[in-house]
């Protein structure tokens, strides 16, 4: 530990030097990293596209989709 600090010492300028430019490079590196600024609060949820050959959306939407909803999914976060 003392021969670092003694070489900290010794070459004070060099250390120097070597923080100012990791803290540019890390000024640098924030200003480009993608940051979410706000949390998301809403709820995730999941889509569900159901497709049956002769029913309409309607009916598909009520025999298919609703029965999957709450019979597979049931208890799903």
């Amino acid at each position: 530990m003392r021969s670092i600090i003694r070489a900290s010492l010794q070459f004070r300028y060099l250390v120097i030097i070597i923080a100012a430019v990791v803290m540019v490079a890390g000024v640098i590196q924030l200003r480009e990293m993608p940051v979410d600024v706000l949390p998301e609060f809403s709820q995730p949820y999941v889509e569900i596209r159901t497709e049956a050959l002769g029913l309409s959306a309607e009916e598909v939407e009520q025999l298919i989709t609703l029965g999957m909803e709450q019979d597979l999914l049931n208890g799903v976060p």
